[in-house]
């Protein structure tokens, strides 16, 4: 006889991490994260103003600065799916089905968590726009060395509210699939290959080891709006400013598994997998996008 209950325990929330750590991952190499107690909106505030020590003159006294706030939301809402798995199934298949659906619910999670993630990113149109002094677009905007250098040097003369360089620096690539190999070239190769028409010389490459690469598949995806085969990224480690933040309900980052009996007139039982989560766009000037085309 099956003792469900010692399964159950034993199998459900390896299989449900299993599956919930089998997608791809590039979210949370590129995001902040946060830990909400509720369902509320919450705000974050950054201060802004004139920040910068002045100096004291002979007397003592020290000038009074001056602050004021950008302000940033984010809120938590929960994400479910309920499988079943039927009496007989538990009797012929012993232990593949009762470790099949955790798995299959954890994958849910993480399926779902790059879905969020990734719409919010990618629907970016008025967050990277040259308003915010952090998109560029035309024919040298390519991720080359050239397009690279223009992004960094972009990004670099980024100011504060006082006019003055913010003082971040770029550390990552995020690029889709189609331009994984060049990201991965410029950020390992000590020189690259002139490949015009007219010649093959190596060329020093300024930017060796200096930019991590981050890919995702999701870039590219026509599923998703603002999505882009040529379009990359130049952003900030979100430790020191992150364009995008994922908030989870005290602290949880993987999905919760639960068990009970099918409804009393069906013979198994049923897992839910739930988890709660939201992401939300946050400062501008912690990345950049350049369009990588005209």
């Amino acid at each position: 006889m099956i003792d469900i209950g010692g399964l159950l325990s034993n199998v459900a929330n390896k299989f449900l991490l299993d599956g919930f750590f089998s997608v791809e991952r590039t979210w949370r190499n590129i995001c902040a994260v946060r830990n909400v107690s509720d369902f509320k909106t919450v705000t974050s505030y950054r201060l802004i103003g004139k920040d910068q020590y002045e100096q004291v003159q002979p007397g003592g006294e020290i000038k009074q600065g001056s602050l004021g706030q950008e302000v940033y939301t984010n809120k938590a809402d929960t994400y479910g799916l309920v499988l079943s798995i039927d009496r007989r199934d538990i009797i012929n298949d012993d232990l593949n089905a009762i470790t099949t659906v955790p798995r299959k619910l954890g994958r849910g999670s993480g399926l779902k968590i790059n879905d969020v993630f990734w719409t919010t990113f990618l629907n970016n149109a008025a967050f990277f726009a040259a308003g915010n002094k952090n998109f560029m677009a035309g024919v040298d905007t390519v991720l080359t060395i050239d397009g690279l250098t223009k992004a960094d040097v972009m990004f670099n003369d980024q100011v504060d509210g006082d006019g003055k360089p913010i003082g971040i620096m770029p550390a990552i690539i995020l690029v889709p699939t189609a331009l994984n190999a060049i990201g991965i070239q410029l950020y390992k190769s000590l020189e690259l290959r002139d490949t015009t028409a007219n010649s093959k010389i190596p060329v020093g490459n300024p930017h060796v080891g200096r930019f991590r690469v981050e890919v995702s598949r999701y870039l590219a995806n026509a599923q998703y709006t603002g999505n882009s085969s040529k379009a990359w990224y130049l952003l900030a480690e979100a430790v020191d400013l992150p364009v995008i933040e994922v908030a989870f309900l005290n602290g949880q980052e993987s999905p919760t598994i639960e068990t009970a009996e099918a409804d009393f007139n069906q013979l198994g039982i049923k897992m839910r997998g739930y988890h709660d989560f939201g992401c939300a766009l946050q400062d501008p000037r912690g990345g950049l996008r350049s369009k990588g085309e005209a």
